[in-house]
C-alpha cells in the first residue's frame, strides 16, 4: 500500500507537465488555428482571390457561420470529454511493457519497419517500369521546368500494396517511445531511413503531408516523453511557431521545382510572396471551396458518406466505381465538375471542417463535430495518462485535427492502416499483460 500511495505525487506530476505543454491540447490548437484561417479567409478582399487564387469568393457574411458552427461544436466535444475525464486513472501498463517486455516491442518494430520497407520498394518498382530514370531525377534536381511533373506521372498508385508505406506511421510512433528506454542506435538508424524515404516522398511526389505525418507524432513523442520524464525544454512553447517556419521552408523547397521554375517566377514579383501567399492559400481556398460545396450543391445530398468514410471506398479489391454502382453516379465526378466549372482545380481541397454536410446534413454536421471533438478529447486525455491506446494513436490522431481544414484526414485510406496496427497492438499487448497463457508471444510471458 505504501508504494501505491507513494507513486500518486509521481503519476499526478507527470500528467501536470504534460498539460503545460500548450498544444499537445487539441481543442486549444484547433480552436487558435481555426480562428486566424477563418478570420483569413473571410476578411481576404474577393479581388486578393481572384488575383493570387484565380477563383471567386464564395464566403460571405451569409455563410461564415457554416464555418464558424463546426469549430464550436469540436470545442463543445473537447470540453465534454475533458469534464468526463476528470475521474480516469493513469495508467502503468504502455510503460511497464516498454521496460520489461523487450522482444515484444522489438518484434513490432521489425515488422513494421519491414511492411514500411516493402511499401517504398514497390514505390521504387512501379517508377522503374513506368519509365524513371537517372536523367529524369537530376532534370528535377537542376530545376528544369515541369520535370517533377514526370517522375509523378512515371508513378502508378496501387492500392493494397502502396500503401505499406502508411506502416512507417505506427513505426515512427513505437520507435520514439522505445527510445526513451533503449538507446541502441540501430532504431536510430532506421527512423533516419524512413525520415529520408519520407523527405523523398514528399519533394519528388507532392506529398508534403507524408512530412507531418513523420515529423508531428515524433515531436509529440519526444515531447511528452521528456515532461512525463521531468526534463524540462527550453522554449517549448514556442515550438509550434518555430515548427510553422520550418513548414513553410520546406514547403517553399517542394513548391519551388513543382510550380515556381514552370510558372509562377513570371508572375509574383518575389520568391518569398509567393511562398507565403500560397501556403496561406491552401488553408483559406479550403474554407472557401468547401463554401462552395454546400452553397452549389446542398446539405446532404449523399446517400452514404463518402468523404468521411473514404477508406470505405478506397480499401484493396474495392473496385474505383463502387459508390456509382450502388447509388448510380460518383460523388467525386459531381464535385471535379463543380470545382472545374465554378473554382480553381489547382486549390481542390475540400475542407474536412465543412465536408461533412454532404454526408450527413447540417444538423448531422454538428452532432458529427461535437462527437469527433469528444473523442479526439478522451484520446488526448488517455495520451496524458499513459493508457497504451491514447499514448500510440494521438500523436498522429493530432496531424488528423491540424488538417481538417484542408480534408477530413481521420476518415482517408492512408490513416486506416495506422489505425488498424494500433488496435491490433493494444488488444495484443493488453490480451497478453493479462498472463492468458493460452496463447503468449515470445517474451511477452509473466517472467520475463
Amino acid at each position: 500500500m505504501a508504494n501505491k500511495n507513494q507513486a500518486k505525487p509521481t503519476e499526478v506530476t507527470t500528467i501536470e507537465q504534460v498539460q503545460r505543454i500548450w498544444w499537445l491540447n487539441p481543442t486549444i490548437i484547433f480552436a487558435i488555428l481555426m480562428t486566424v484561417i477563418l478570420i483569413g479567409a473571410y476578411y481576404i478582399p474577393a479581388d486578393s482571390y481572384v488575383s493570387f487564387y484565380r477563383v471567386n469568393k464564395f464566403i460571405d457574411p451569409s455563410n461564415i457561420i457554416y464555418s464558424i458552427l463546426p469549430v464550436c461544436c469540436f470545442v463543445i466535444g473537447g470540453m465534454l470529454a475533458f469534464l468526463a475525464g476528470r475521474g480516469t486513472k493513469p495508467s502503468q501498463a504502455f510503460s511497464e511493457v516498454m521496460e520489461k517486455k523487450d522482444s515484444f516491442i522489438k518484434m513490432w518494430i521489425g515488422l513494421l519497419f519491414g511492411f514500411t520497407m516493402f511499401g517504398y520498394a514497390m514505390w521504387f518498382l512501379i517508377m522503374l517500369r513506368g519509365g524513371f530514370s537517372i536523367g529524369l531525377f537530376i532534370s528535377v534536381l537542376s530545376g528544369e521546368p515541369g520535370a517533377i511533373y514526370g517522375i509523378k506521372e512515371s508513378f502508378d498508385n496501387v492500392a493494397g500494396i502502396t500503401s505499406f508505406t502508411n506502416f512507417g506511421i505506427p513505426f515512427v510512433i513505437l520507435t520514439s517511445y522505445y527510445l526513451f528506454y533503449n538507446k541502441k542506435k540501430i532504431y536510430i538508424w532506421m527512423l533516419a531511413a524512413v525520415f529520408l524515404l519520407t523527405m523523398m516522398r514528399a519533394v519528388f511526389f507532392l506529398e508534403r503531408l507524408a512530412i507531418m505525418e513523420f515529423v508531428v507524432p515524433a515531436a509529440v513523442v519526444y515531447f511528452s516523453m521528456r515532461a512525463k520524464m521531468g526534463k524540462r525544454t527550453p522554449l517549448v512553447g514556442l515550438y509550434p511557431f518555430i515548427g510553422l517556419v520550418a513548414l513553410i521552408g520546406f514547403f517553399g523547397v517542394s513548391e519551388y521545382f513543382r510550380s515556381w521554375l514552370s510558372y509562377y517566377v513570371n508572375y509574383y514579383p518575389s520568391f518569398w510572396e509567393f511562398i507565403v501567399t500560397r501556403f496561406f492559400g491552401y488553408y483559406v481556398t479550403a474554407i472557401n471551396t468547401g463554401t462552395l460545396y454546400f452553397q452549389h450543391l446542398g446539405f446532404h445530398w449523399l446517400p452514404f458518406p463518402s468523404s468521411t468514410a473514404e477508406f470505405i471506398w478506397k480499401f484493396p479489391g474495392v473496385p474505383d466505381n463502387a459508390y456509382e454502382a450502388i447509388y448510380g453516379f460518383e460523388p467525386q465526378s459531381v464535385i471535379n465538375n463543380t470545382l472545374a466549372t465554378m473554382g480553381n482545380p489547382e486549390f481542390n481541397n475540400p475542407s474536412g471542417l465543412l465536408q461533412p454536410y454532404s454526408d450527413y446534413g447540417f444538423s448531422g454536421a454538428l452532432i458529427f463535430w461535437v462527437i469527433v471533438g469528444f473523442f479526439t478529447g478522451v484520446l488526448y486525455n488517455h495520451f496524458k495518462k499513459g493508457h497504451t491506446f491514447g499514448m500510440m494513436i494521438y500523436p498522429i490522431w493530432l496531424v488528423g485535427v491540424l488538417e481538417i481544414p484542408r480534408y477530413f484526414y481521420f476518415g482517408s485510406g492512408r490513416f486506416f492502416p495506422c489505425w488498424i496496427v494500433i488496435v491490433a497492438f493494444t488488444f495484443i499487448l493488453h490480451y497478453n499483460r493479462k498472463k492468458l497463457t493460452s496463447w503468449r508471444l515470445k517474451g511477452v510471458g509473466a517472467g520475463d
